[in-house]
């Protein structure tokens, strides 16, 4: 597919549950043909099932944020994961040339509570070469991110266990 001089850019947005599986989806479709992928994860330490087996694919770059779940902005550790989020950006900036598809899931909830620009993750991704794909997912895409995106894809959440006690279970949201 011949170039169009900037890269395509999807958002996966909203309250429901599934945005980062449907990432993972692209992820192995993109793999498949044999492109390689880095996938920055923002807010997300705790192990999940698809690492197992996305970690063994050759293609596929993982890399970490530092810290789990955002605390609220009143708690004593929300400047280090406010730290860690500008970090992961900043490297994610830095290795981007190296890759053919860049997924930075959960950058849509960091940028709405302000921890990254959302005018910079903007223009980072605005200013990708037309062979780059760039897949940003989390709540509450905010204009800009919607502005530059081809793509708007809005998770929704009809009903969720969770609300009504169902543990998270493992193979399914573990």
């Amino acid at each position: 597919m011949p170039s169009s001089g900037r890269a395509r850019v999807l958002v996966i947005t909203g309250p429901g549950k599934g945005k980062t599986t449907a990432a993972t989806g692209i992820i192995l479709r993109s793999l498949a043909a044999g492109k390689k992928v880095l996938l920055t994860r923002f807010t997300k330490t705790r192990h999940s099932g698809e690492l197992d087996i996305l970690g063994t694919l050759p293609g596929l770059t993982i890399v970490q944020g530092d810290y789990g779940m955002t605390p609220p902005r009143t708690h004593a550790d929300y400047p280090k994961h406010v730290q860690a989020a500008q970090d992961l950006f900043r490297r994610t900036q830095e290795m981007v040339d190296e890759f053919e598809v860049v997924v930075m899931d959960e950058i849509c909830g960091v940028t709405a509570r302000d921890m990254v620009s959302e005018e910079a993750v903007a223009a980072f991704v605005k200013g990708l070469d037309g062979n780059k794909t760039a897949i940003l997912t989390g709540r509450g895409a905010g204009t800009k991110l919607l502005a530059v995106a081809d793509t708007v894809s809005e998770i929704l959440s009809l009903k969720h266990g969770y609300l009504r006690g169902i543990a998270a279970q493992k193979g399914v949201e573990l």
